[in-house]
C-alpha cells in the first residue's frame, strides 16, 4: 500500500469512528446539531483561501447561521515518531481558521517525540493514539466484578507510555487519548467531553 493510500485509510478509520459515535447519539447531542466532515475547507483570512482539514465536527445551535464550536482532527499515520513541528503546523492552521470556539486534536498511529506532548499540552491540543493491530494484545480474563473495575480503570502512567513510546503494546485497548487535561479510553468519552460544552 502506498503512503498516500495508507494515510487515507487512517483518515477513514478516524472519520468512520467519529461518524459512528455521532450517528449512534451516545453523546447527548441531536444528530442535527453535530455534523461530521472529511476534507472540509475553513476560511483563513491570512491566506484569503480555505484551509482543508482532515476530519471536523461542527456543532450548531438551533437557528444559528454559523457553527458555535468547531472540533478539528489532524491525522498522522507515521511508522516513526511524530516530531514537534507537526503539532506546531497544526496549531498555526487552527489559529488561522475564523471563529472563536475551536478545539484541535491530532490522531496518530506512532508515538510522539520528546517535547511534542509538552507543546501539545501547552497549546491546548489533544492527542489520540490509535495503535496498529500488531501492537494490541487481546487477553481473556476470568474475573469477578471487582476485578473488571480494576482492569478497565484508566491509568495515567499507561496512557503516557502509550503516547510517547513507539513500541508500546496495548492490552485489550487500541485507543489512548489525552485532551483538555483528561485521559479517555474511547471515542465516546473523548467526544462527549469536547462537544457537550458547546451545545449548552
Amino acid at each position: 500500500m502506498s503512503s498516500v493510500a495508507q494515510g487515507n485509510a487512517f483518515e477513514d478509520r478516524v472519520f468512520n469512528a467519529v461518524k459512528a459515535e455521532l450517528e449512534g447519539d451516545p453523546l447527548g447531542l441531536s444528530p442535527a446539531s453535530a455534523k461530521p466532515f472529511k476534507k472540509k475547507g475553513y476560511y483563513s483570512r491570512d491566506r484569503d483561501a480555505d484551509i482543508v482539514v482532515d476530519v471536523s465536527i461542527e456543532v450548531w445551535l438551533p437557528s444559528a447561521d454559523q457553527w458555535s464550536m468547531l472540533w478539528v482532527c489532524e491525522c498522522k499515520d507515521y511508522s516513526g515518531s511524530v516530531p514537534v513541528n507537526e503539532i506546531e503546523e497544526f496549531k498555526a492552521k487552527l489559529d488561522q481558521i475564523g471563529g472563536a470556539n475551536k478545539k484541535g486534536v491530532m490522531a496518530i498511529s506512532g508515538a510522539l517525540q520528546a517535547g511534542t506532548l509538552k507543546f501539545a499540552r501547552a497549546n491546548g491540543i489533544g492527542i489520540i493514539r490509535l495503535l496498529p493491530d500488531e501492537q494490541v494484545r487481546h487477553v481473556m480474563y476470568y474475573m469477578t466484578s471487582d476485578m473488571v473495575r480494576d482492569v478497565y480503570r484508566l491509568d495515567a502512567t499507561e496512557f503516557l507510555r502509550a503516547l510517547t513510546q513507539s513500541g508500546f503494546t496495548g492490552v485489550n485497548r487500541d485507543f489512548y487519548a489525552e485532551s483538555e487535561g483528561y485521559i479517555s479510553g474511547d471515542w465516546g468519552t473523548l467526544l462527549k467531553r469536547s462537544l457537550n460544552s458547546a451545545s449548552r
